[in-house]
């Protein structure tokens, strides 16, 4: 019957086709590789993998799929696995030529024959052979509570033998949960024996030729279900070698125990023949359970390191995916956990629009993801360059999932600097200072250039000249005198502002001395404004400011009248000249005259007169406390004591300079001598001895010669007076004797007076 029917309907189909689906046996790979990287898609640990009962795939009858076009009305899966009754070359692009078959090896699974997909095909009525059974077998242990998939079934049968007893069947079987050793575990959630989740949407009804097709049986057939065609595509265009395939379809979502070890049986066939091969493609990465991960950084916001943000100025969107679309509105959390950074201090979190915003991110149905602005300030404790971590976590799913987790680093930005250069003839200088032209140098054209450090990302430049803004460059040409502002802009919105100054300038000094009038000998300091250089010279030369006359303030001696001059040279270069004289008054020699210089008691007044040479001031000091400026007078002593009295005069010239004179003026006392004409020796009074009185007390000797010349007395120390006896014998006799008396006077000068005196003996 079935090649009855192909011989009619060869003459519809056509001959060629585009070239879209490409397919590449999975001959020689281990299986479990093959499942893990073309199927696996998160949330799920496959083992034990087997295709036919064996670890390695060697038939044909897999292989892994691409199809650049998914859009209708193209096969709709865009990579997989293929699983096909014939060679999966069958499955690729290319024309429909005819009774493809092949005789492939059936699972070794019992009697054969993939056992729930017997059953799956009798519950149905269908008692036709099983042929070139295909079976994907596997254990899993989800981390997640529901598990699904994508496929899309495909057949040479469609459309011609709808509703026929070639009913090819697949199925997608599961069992479990299972422990460590293979046991059942019926008290852990819902149980599953071999269930078959490869149903047509929102009914039990497995997918088959019979249950999904384009509405329309084949022949004679046997009438079955027609009504599914919105999950059914005719291969119009030759997409693939199959003649029509399912929409992409996705299994039953079923529950499952985290943790736990799960069968799944991926198993297909031929129904009643070897002939007109049938496939089911397995969208890539599409058997998942629940899974989060976090958005990684894609641009480079901190050099070198795209996982470093800059505090101040930067932020960083993240996005948590969930490997299946939100059912409905979902909420899930982002865990802020560990790491040096605060929430609040260091960074916080906005939705896209800038409003306050939780860790708790809403997917919408039909989205897989959610994302959240993570902000990153500057605090006042922040040191330039100190990092600090912000670890991100996404929600616990279960005990056997891994969580994704995400560390970024927050640097504190560097302190933004810079630095201006002006460019001079041996290359550029760093400028301190505003340029300033001596009154006597024309302006010239002036290059300028600034130079940032710290800065984050790009800098912007901005120079302002008069009514004149450029932006361009980090360099600015100035051709006059004029205000310069300069300011830079960092891609944080940070700025650096600088003002250069063009301007022309006219030196000024002054010079001055700290004495203008000197006495030859003196030292004078000269002082001038404060300058870079300095040059001193001298009219007439004076050698004392030669070995010191490139300072501020030289010292010179000079021995006349001298103007000096300055040359300064300020900052800007700029020279200026000031001079000052300093005028050499002639020395001053101090000269006295004291009249008299020796006198008494009686008269204590002495003359004083200046005789200095150069005088211009004087000061006189008498050596008694008394002092005078007067050039001449009179000075009286105290006349109460005999005393010596040192005169000082200090006399100045114009210049102050001193020269001093000294004196000396001696007072003595009246100096008298009472000498008696007569005296009576042995009289027992006062008038028994002979002997000068003096007014004071000095050394004498007394002699008394006789009037023949001889000496008859001689005063000692012992015998100061004379008795009357003639050399210590006997009495004199009455009579004039003549004396000699040697003394000092009041000088200490020695003295002699001689005279008579006129013995009278006491005889009674």
């Amino acid at each position: 019957m079935k090649k009855r029917l192909l011989s009619g309907m060869l003459l519809m189909l056509p001959l060629f086709c585009f070239s879209q689906v490409s397919v590449n046996s999975a001959n020689g790979m281990r299986v479990d590789t093959l499942l893990n990287r073309y199927f696996a898609g998160g949330g799920v640990v496959i083992s034990n993998a087997r295709f036919n009962g064996q670890q390695t795939v060697n038939s044909n009858q897999i292989g892994t799929f691409t199809n650049p076009t998914i859009a209708t009305p193209n096969m709709p899966i865009g990579a997989g696995i293929v699983m096909v009754t014939g060679d999966c070359n069958d499955a690729a692009s290319g024309s429909s030529m005819g009774a493809e078959g092949s005789q492939a090896n059936p699972a070794s699974d019992g009697d054969g024959i993939s056992i729930p997909l017997t059953n799956t095909l009798r519950a149905t009525g269908n008692t036709e052979s099983m042929n070139d059974v295909a079976v994907l077998a596997f254990d899993f242990i989800p981390s997640g509570v529901e598990v699904s998939f994508k496929y899309s079934f495909a057949s040479e049968e469609y459309p011609n033998f709808v509703c026929s007893q070639f009913n090819d069947i697949f199925g997608f079987f599961i069992s479990g949960p299972y422990d460590e050793m293979g046991n059942l575990l019926t008290n852990e959630g819902v149980t599953y024996n071999y269930k078959n989740i490869a149903i047509i949407p929102n009914t039990n009804q497995p997918v088959t030729i019979n249950t999904v097709n384009g509405g329309t049986a084949a022949g004679n057939a046997t009438p079955c279900i027609l009504t599914n065609t919105q999950y059914f595509r005719m291969n119009n265009n030759n997409n693939c070698k199959m003649n029509g395939y399912t929409t992409e379809l996705e299994t039953e979502k079923v529950f499952v125990v985290p943790c736990r070890i799960y069968k799944l049986e991926l198993a297909i066939c031929d129904v009643g023949d070897h002939a007109y091969n049938s496939a089911v493609y397995l969208s890539a990465s599409s058997f998942r359970t629940d899974e989060f991960s976090l958005s990684r950084p894609q641009s480079t916001p901190a050099e070198g390191n795209s996982y470093r943000f800059v505090k101040g100025c930067s932020s960083y969107d993240i996005s948590m995916y969930i490997n299946r679309p939100a059912e409905e509105n979902e909420t899930h959390t982002l865990i802020f956990q560990g790491g040096t950074a605060e929430e609040g201090v260091d960074y916080t979190l906005t939705d896209q629009n800038g409003n306050p915003a939780g860790t708790q991110l809403t997917f919408n149905q039909g989205d897989t993801s959610a994302t959240l602005r993570i902000n990153f300030i500057e605090n006042e404790n922040d040191q330039p360059g100190d990092i600090k971590t912000l670890i991100i976590m996404t929600e616990e799913v279960s005990d056997c999932a891994e969580r994704d987790t995400l560390i970024l680093e927050l640097e504190a930005p560097q302190v933004f600097t810079h630095k201006l250069y002006r460019q001079m003839p041996d290359g550029w200088t760093e400028l301190t200072e505003d340029i300033v032209y001596c009154e006597d140098i024309l302006p010239i054209d002036e290059r300028l250039k600034i130079e940032t450090e710290g800065q984050q990302g790009d800098v912007v430049y901005q120079w302002s000249l008069g009514n004149h803004t450029d932006e361009a460059e980090n360099m600015i040409r100035v051709a006059q005198p004029q205000i310069v502002y300069l300011t830079a802009t960092d891609a944080c919105g940070r700025e650096v502002k600088d003002t250069v100054k063009f301007s022309i300038n006219t030196a000024v000094t002054t010079v001055s001395v700290d004495k203008d009038n000197i006495c030859v000998g003196d030292e004078v300091i000269l002082n001038t404004d404060e300058a870079v250089a300095y040059v001193w010279t001298s009219e007439p030369y004076d050698e004392s400011l030669a070995r010191n006359a490139n300072v501020k303030q030289p010292h010179a001696s000079p021995t006349k009248t001298t103007t000096y001059t300055v040359e300064i040279t300020d900052q800007y270069g700029c020279k200026a000249t000031a001079n000052v004289q300093v005028k050499v008054i002639p020395s001053v020699i101090a000269a006295m005259k004291l009249t008299p210089e020796e006198t008494t008691i009686s008269d204590p007044n002495v003359e004083f007169r200046d005789l200095t040479v150069n005088s211009y001031s004087r000061i006189w000091d008498f050596g008694d406390g008394q002092t005078s400026t007067a050039a001449s007078g009179i000075v009286s002593y105290p006349g109460t004591d005999t005393a010596t009295y040192q005169v000082r005069l200090i006399a100045f010239n114009s210049a102050n300079c001193p020269d001093t004179a000294y004196g000396t003026v001696h007072i003595s006392p009246e100096f008298t001598i009472w000498i008696p004409n007569s005296f009576t020796p042995a009289s027992g009074d006062a008038n028994a001895f002979f002997g000068p009185t003096l007014a004071y007390d000095t050394e004498y000797e007394l002699s008394v010669f006789s009037r023949n010349g001889d000496k008859i007395f001689q005063s000692t120390p012992e015998q100061k007076q004379w008795d009357g006896k003639i050399n210590n014998t006997d009495y004199a006799p009455d009579g004039v004797y003549v004396y000699v008396l040697m003394y000092r006077d009041g000088k200490g000068l020695l003295k002699r007076k001689t005279g008579t005196v006129n013995l009278m003996l006491n005889t009674k």
